[in-house]
Formats: C-alpha cells, sequence, structure tokens
C-alpha cells in the first residue's frame, strides 16, 4: 500500500472515478473512462473508450499514465466490448 493510503486510507470508488477520469483527460480529452470495476481490494479493472477506437497500443498508454496507482492496485485496461457499450460512463 502507498504512503499516502497509509495516512488517508484508500479512496472511495466515486473519488477513484473522479481521479482517472480527470487523469485520462489530461492525457487525451477525447479519451471516456466508460466503466471501474474492483473486482478486489488490490485490483482495478477500466473501460475506456475513445472516438478513434481502442487498441493495446492506447490500453498500454493509459496504464503507463495511471503508473502511480500501480502502488497500490494491479490495473486491467480494456475496451468496454459488448459488456458495457460505447461511451455510457455507467460505473459499477
Amino acid at each position: 500500500m502507498g504512503l499516502a493510503h497509509f495516512f488517508f486510507g484508500r479512496m472511495s470508488t466515486q473519488d477513484l472515478q473522479q481521479d482517472i477520469q480527470t487523469q485520462l483527460y489530461e492525457l487525451d480529452a477525447e479519451l471516456d473512462l466508460v466503466a471501474l470495476e474492483q473486482p478486489s481490494k488490490e485490483a482495478l479493472r477500466l473501460f475506456i473508450d475513445h472516438p478513434d477506437g481502442v487498441d493495446l497500443g492506447l490500453c498500454e498508454r493509459v496504464t503507463h499514465h495511471l503508473n502511480h496507482l500501480r502502488v497500490d492496485y494491479s490495473l486491467e485496461v480494456s475496451s468496454p466490448g459488448s459488456k458495457y457499450g460505447k461511451r455510457n460512463k455507467e460505473i459499477q
């Protein structure tokens, strides 16, 4: 667990979602966090969308941009596929 989280605790899912969306906007203003899942206390699953589509390269860029989260979580980044549809912003 990261040092800041030792003192302040983990962010709520809603705060985490807002933080991630802000950081995605900094990377690319057209990136959209479609869904955020937390399958365990140490894992985050992000579903992202972009008007030009989502490929492996974009998932890698997002993972590297959110590298600081990897102190506390394992990250999975992928396209929403048929599970969430596109650009609907529903968070599970």
